[in-house]
């Protein structure tokens, strides 16, 4: 018989703080930084001060007779060349940060500087060709051909539009800004194991990746014999799913130094290069009828990924099903590359999209909202045949219950106001919304083990790591739900690759993947558990069933404390490993446990002092599903966040690069914008609870569409719109000043 969710949750769904909450709070917590190994040296990265060079020479002879000196790895070699500023030379190792310091600032190196382009405007009008080659012709093109698509009824549907309205949009380079930066200690064993302390949102795939190199380059068999440790990590947000060009290099200084080695990146470092997300810009214009309907949609977007070549937006139209035409160029700039960032791609879909919506909105004189609602695509009929609980079967229903949802808890009905009559003073104020779409699958494989002891303990392994889902809570509520305990009851052990399989925390996978597998793992534990105890309780197998913190037996009615029930395991430790994975959850069989496919609405509300340009977001409604919800309390807290993100990418995020220099301006977080707690407005959660469907992640969806909510409740405030994003003081007054013409 397949596993299924209980009916009657007890704990599933509640509220349940952080099982590691108190370790955080007090510094107990040990992250990567935190780690100090005996005999530990430490070390840095020498860097490319270029945006674009050639190394004509390396001279380390100073660097290797200054004080404390340990171990040298050279990342690059003479002639290699190096595209952008930042780019990673060579690694040392001192006995002292302060030395090591002093050690790569003691290394000579020689370059030839060549040309480059940091600018999307320089690229577009004038591309240099200043990257590395790609393809098969190995082009060196800054502009790379242009993506285009266009739907069949098109053209009809611009034609039959009875308005048009085209607006301009974008959206700047911004950066992961990890509040632990990348990096890791490593530690060579005497029997040639490597253990890693690392900041990774996958453990597995870092382990597996630095065995991979020490595999090849130096033909050392790894198999088996890297360990990486992930108890807590402080943020990645899409960054760190592997162990790096640092991670490989602290590893190679390691075992050269015959020591332990930390090598942790500075806040300069881990601006300039781990990671974006990339910048959109484009034109968008949309037809439709006067009644509100869109006919057409064409959109010519434009953005960098850096040096690679990666597509900077998502897919367009965003949501919604028009007729369409898209043009997307990805524009390669000497700047460090994109890695994924929490939804890549979405948010300048949404962006994109919605701020289009309501720009049209505004032409045929029509409430924004009732707009959406005419242009919800609807429930597809065939995947409500064949698959009634996927997200195109109930998309349309979907949408329309959040959004009036949203409508309500927002009061939007009294709140919304045609754009630019948002008061008659300086302050204005203005309300916005915006619509968003994840998926949220399970991956994996990901490996749960349970252990029930004969003193009533639980242990629960696996090696996953714990973000923003409170893993840890996750996984202590499944297997306390299963054995009638309470989730602090439950001890669980995470973030070590010995302990199983695991995916990498990317694309909301972790929770959908967890959590089916520690219940798998939990009723494989108990039912091997009443196994052992049957015999002794003169009860059959099939009459146990637990409750609330007490084995029972329907049969005779008889009810055994759960540690006395325990006690009777004697030296049996009964022992369930649940796996479960994207292929496991397509399983007929399995359905219901896990699935994909959510939909979410945001209502932004703002003021905004049209003298000083200064835009407040007052509060923020954020509507989301997610299936089955294993812990309230941290899917409130995940959406919280979301929209906390999304509110700085909205307001103050930016990372700018100089046309002279080619270097990045603003490394720091002085320069480099975030909002601080004064500047968070109230922000009001509602969760769908749909356990029908199974768990679904949760952790990129909510940080999509709240830019584009705030840049639509501006442009209610203002009657103008402010097209680029951050909204800062003087974009607001420049888009003033240009709409008073």
């Amino acid at each position: 018989m397949a596993t299924k969710w209980p009916e009657n949750r007890r704990v599933i769904g509640t509220n349940v703080p952080r099982l590691d909450g108190p370790e955080k709070s007090t510094g107990k917590a040990k992250y990567s930084y935190d780690i100090n190994r005996p005999g530990m040296v430490y070390g840095v990265i020498v860097r490319c001060p270029h945006a674009h060079a050639k190394i004509k020479s390396i001279d380390t002879s100073a660097a290797e007779k200054m004080p404390g000196f340990r171990a040298l790895h050279l990342i690059a070699r003479e002639g290699t060349e190096l595209y952008y500023a930042g780019e990673d030379v060579l690694a040392v190792a001192a006995d002292t940060e302060e030395h090591a310091l002093d050690v790569a600032r003691a290394v000579k190196v020689e370059y030839e500087v060549l040309p480059f382009q940091v600018k999307e405007s320089d690229a577009l009008e004038n591309d240099r060709k200043t990257l590395a080659p790609l393809g098969p012709r190995r082009e060196r093109d800054n502009l790379r051909p242009p993506q285009t698509q266009e739907s069949d009824e098109f053209a009809d549907g611009m034609k039959n539009a009875e308005v048009t309205v085209t607006g301009t949009y974008g959206m700047p380079v911004i950066s992961h800004q990890c509040l632990e930066a990348h990096g890791l200690v490593a530690e060579w064993g005497a029997d040639g194991g490597l253990t890693v302390w690392a900041s990774t949102q996958a453990v597995v795939g870092t382990a597996d990746a630095l065995a991979r190199h020490f595999n090849t380059v130096h033909k050392m068999d790894m198999a088996g014999k890297v360990k990486c440790i992930t108890h807590y990590m402080g943020g990645g947000f899409g960054s760190k799913f592997g162990p790096d060009v640092q991670g490989i290099a602290c590893a190679e200084l390691a075992l050269k130094a015959k020591a332990p080695v930390k090598l942790m990146l500075d806040r300069a470092s881990e601006i300039t290069t781990a990671g974006n997300r990339p910048s959109a810009y484009g034109k968008v214009t949309i037809g439709g009828k006067k009644d509100g309907t869109i006919t057409a949609f064409e959109a010519d977007t434009w953005g960098t990924p850096g040096t690679g070549a990666a597509r900077t937006v998502g897919p367009l139209p965003y949501v919604y099903l028009f007729q369409h035409k898209v043009k997307h160029t990805v524009i390669r700039l000497n700047l460090g590359n994109q890695r994924a960032m929490r939804a890549p791609g979405h948010p300048q879909s949404c962006f994109f999209t919605d701020c289009a919506l309501d720009d049209f909105a505004a032409k045929i004189g029509m409430d924004p909202m009732q707009v959406r609602l005419r242009n919800i695509p609807p429930d597809d009929v065939n995947a409500k045949n064949t698959d009634p609980l996927s997200y195109p079967a109930m998309r349309g229903t979907l949408y329309k219950k959040q959004i009036e949802i949203a409508a309500q808890l927002s009061g939007w009905a009294n709140k919304w106001h045609p754009p630019g009559k948002g008061g008659d003073g300086p302050i204005k104020h203005g309300i916005g919304m915006a619509l968003h779409t994840w998926g949220g699958f399970a991956a994996g494989p990901n490996d749960v083990t349970v252990t029930i002891s004969s003193d009533g303990t639980v242990l629960v392994q696996t090696s996953t790591q714990d973000l923003g889902t409170a893993q840890r809570t996750v996984n202590a509520i499944v297997v306390a739900e299963i054995l009638g305990l309470e989730p602090k009851d439950i001890t669980v052990q995470i973030g070590e690759n010995p302990f199983g399989r695991s995916g990498g925390s990317g694309g909301s996978t972790t929770c959908p993947s967890q959590a089916p597998a520690s219940l798998l793992a939990a009723v494989k534990a108990r039912d091997e558990m009443f196994a052992v105890i049957a015999k002794k309780l003169n009860a059959k197998v099939e009459d146990l069933s637990i409750t609330k913190g007490k084995v029972v037996d329907k049969a005779s009615g008889n009810e055994y404390e759960w540690k006395k029930a325990c006690a009777l395991l004697g030296t049996s430790r009964p022992r369930g490993v649940g796996t479960w994975s994207g292929a496991e959850a397509a399983k007929q069989a399995n359905a219901g446990l896990s699935k994909g496919g959510v939909g979410g609405v945001q209502v932004a509300e703002v003021l905004v002092d049209t003298e000083t340009g200064v835009v407040r977001c007052k509060q923020i409604v954020a509507v989301q599903d997610c299936g089955l919800i294993i812990n309230k309390l941290a899917c409130e807290s995940q959406v919280a966040g979301g929209v906390i993100m999304g509110l700085n990418y909205a307001l103050f995020e930016e990372l700018i690069a100089d046309r002279a220099t080619g270097r990045i301006v603003n490394p720091d977080m002085e320069f480099y914008k975030l909002g601080g707690i004064n500047d968070m407005p109230k922000i009001i959660v509602h969760m769908i609870d749909m356990p029908e469907r199974g768990v679904i992640g949760i952790g990129e969806p909510p940080t999509i569409s709240t830019h584009a909510a705030i840049g639509n409740a501006i442009f209610n405030a203002l009657g103008v719109r402010v097209p680029e994003t951050p909204f800062t003081p003087d974009r607001v007054l420049a888009a003033l000043a240009k709409g008073a013409k």
